[in-house]
């Protein structure tokens, strides 16, 4: 069965109705776009019905809601890639409206999340038109970790809230006035994006490699690094994964880091 296209042209929810009527058994390949960040996925079905997911750092049922937030990106069938285990026993039906719910919320939320990478700060003085600030017990498992340091993706990986309910409480700490954000270098918007990326293609032998690109490219401190620094990292990186995954993905991989590195330029 063709199916591919674009989540922007062809939402999630067509796609997952369209396996199930079809009773098809097989394997939807995302590599979808967020916020200017980019993930890469699959969906798995078996005679139509959702079984599983994967998105390096999510659970399965998770990381199928995650994928109702992207915005656009690409999408392909394969029907020669099954997943052996089910880790997804939820109906598509349950799973569509949540997703839809996440779909909606997430919209709300990106007006103050506009991306992952982003560094919240306690506000020194925070005003308030309360005279009290009640926060619940997860609102203040959220709030001992922002530092100043910590990005909200690795708060969200550190909470065990989830990636969803991290950025919807951060979203609330900072409408309330008691967080801000603070502005970043190209280095430290990047440096967690080339990672995840670095783990979707090479799996758990990403940060060597990662780290060897970053010495060739003599950046000793990601955090610092400029932008035309962290594209030639890029350059090594593709240089040094070509061998191991093929010129094909080492390219799109690439590809993928040039276009968020120019992107985050301006």
């Amino acid at each position: 069965m063709a199916l591919e296209g674009e989540l922007g042209e062809f939402p999630l929810t067509d796609i997952i109705q369209l396996l199930d009527l079809s009773k098809k058994t097989g394997g939807v390949e995302i590599r979808g776009q967020r916020s200017g960040q980019l993930f890469h996925g699959w969906l798995y079905f078996r005679d139509g019905k959702i079984i599983g997911a994967e998105l390096p750092g999510v659970a399965p049922l998770e990381a199928v809601y995650t994928f109702f937030t992207f915005s656009s990106g690409p999408f392909r069938f394969h029907d020669d890639r099954i997943l052996s285990q089910p880790t997804i026993a939820v109906s598509n039906e349950v799973i569509i409206m949540e997703g839809i719910m996440r779909q909606d919320a997430w919209v709300n939320i990106h007006q103050h999340v506009s991306s992952l990478s982003l560094v919240p700060r306690l506000v020194p003085n925070p005003s308030s038109g309360h005279t009290e600030i009640n926060l619940e017990a997860e609102e203040w498992r959220i709030l001992t970790m922002v530092d100043g340091r910590n990005t909200i993706g690795q708060i969200a990986q550190r909470s065990s809230l989830g990636e969803f309910r991290t950025c919807e409480i951060i979203a609330q700490l900072l409408q309330s006035g008691l967080i801000e954000n603070r502005a970043l270098s190209p280095g430290e918007t990047l440096a967690p994006e080339f990672e995840r990326i670095a783990a979707s293609l090479l799996g758990t032998g990403a940060p060597g490699v990662l780290q060897d690109a970053y010495k060739q490219a003599s950046v000793f401190d990601p955090s610092r690094a400029t932008g035309d620094q962290m594209l030639a990292v890029v350059d090594f990186f593709e240089m040094r994964v070509t061998p191991i995954v093929g010129a094909v993905r080492a390219s799109q991989a690439a590809k993928e880091l040039r276009a968020r590195t120019h992107e985050v330029m301006g």
